[in-house]
């Protein structure tokens, strides 16, 4: 039974999002669809980062290193920066990445402490760019910021010793303006 999934690919240096139709006929078989083209693809990972690749019948020695979401192709000496998000993840990006205006007031999404501030208040931030580390049951959390702006205030003190900087969930954290 074919397995079909969808992705959309951002490469660096193009505006246009590719979305491509993945459908695996076989283990290391697929047919690949973008846009109105489509090829067939053979796939085989040869070790950590190389692989090699058919399509339509060309082979092709690939350099390929994954950092989560994002890749580094290598392919006849080109090299490309390549996003590659599922569906749910494209979702997701697209309901945290929808216009958010005005004052925010960030909230610690769980009890915790905070342990390291990465922004002081008048420093400019990224939509996405860490605030401040959260540790809750011995995990990092960053606190990221909703949308760009400038960090107008901070609630809460960073610290090493967990009784000095403790956070309940909800409990104010920053403002970004």
């Amino acid at each position: 039974m074919a397995v079909k999934r969808k992705y959309f690919a951002n490469v660096e240096g193009h505006e246009e999002e590719l979305v491509v139709d993945l459908t695996e006929v076989s283990p290391s078989n697929y047919t690949v669809v973008m846009g109105e083209q489509e090829y067939k693809v053979d796939f085989e990972q040869i070790n950590e980062t190389i692989y090699s690749i058919i399509i339509n019948g060309r082979s092709y020695a690939i350099d390929m290193s994954e950092k989560g979401d994002k890749f580094e192709v290598i392919v006849d000496g080109d090299n490309f920066n390549v996003e590659i998000l599922d569906e749910m993840k494209k979702l997701m990006r697209m309901r945290t990445s929808s216009t958010v205006e005005g004052r925010q007031i960030i909230e610690a999404p769980m009890p915790g402490y905070i342990w390291k501030m990465l922004k002081e208040p008048g420093d400019e931030v990224k939509a996405g760019e860490p605030i401040m580390i959260l540790v809750a049951m011995k995990m990092e959390n960053e606190i990221k910021s909703p949308k760009d702006g400038v960090v107008t205030e901070i609630f809460v003190k960073a610290s090493e010793d967990p009784n000095e900087s403790t956070v309940k969930m909800g409990d104010k954290l920053a403002i970004v303006e």
